[in-house]
């Protein structure tokens, strides 16, 4: 649940809301600030996403999973962890709700790089609030409505 701290109505509802958690005698809440990455930055990465699957012929989440975080981003999704039982060493991909919004942009611009290095091109864009893309260049427009084209004619076999 999001509350807009600024707006007096928001405010009642959050404090009622802190308030029964704690009649519930819940012990564990976590609060996430606004540093987290935004939709907006989310909603552009599954674009970018999705136009290097539909290049390459993989799905979205192979896109997502193997090439932007542990081969173009290893150092900001790659996690260790030892098993308290056999005592080995388990390695995780993070989630990118965890980000920050400085780390999803970087992450996001490495990933840029990293497709273009390997002979993909991504379009760079900045999201609008009204969820529409602001391209930097008419080549970033062209290359993404062309993968919308193409995304299209593959919903209807999903």
């Amino acid at each position: 649940m999001k509350y807009d701290l600024s707006d007096k109505q928001d405010r009642k509802r959050f404090v009622a809301r802190c308030n029964a958690l704690l009649k519930k005698q819940r012990t564990n809440i976590e609060l996430l600030d606004e540093s987290n990455r935004t939709l907006n930055q989310n909603s552009y990465l599954h674009v970018i996403c999705r136009i290097l699957a539909i290049e390459t012929g993989v799905t979205e989440k192979y896109v997502k999973d193997i090439y932007f975080k542990q081969l173009a981003n290893p150092d900001i999704f790659i996690t260790t962890s030892t098993d308290p039982i056999s005592g080995t060493e388990i390695q995780y991909l993070r989630s990118t709700a965890s980000l920050t919004t400085e780390e999803m942009n970087k992450a996001i611009n490495t990933f840029r790089h990293w497709s273009e290095d390997n002979g993909y091109y991504l379009p760079e864009a900045n999201p609008s609030d009204d969820g529409t893309y602001i391209f930097a260049t008419e080549q970033d427009a062209a290359a993404f409505h062309k993968a919308e084209i193409e995304a299209s004619k593959f919903e209807q076999y999903i």
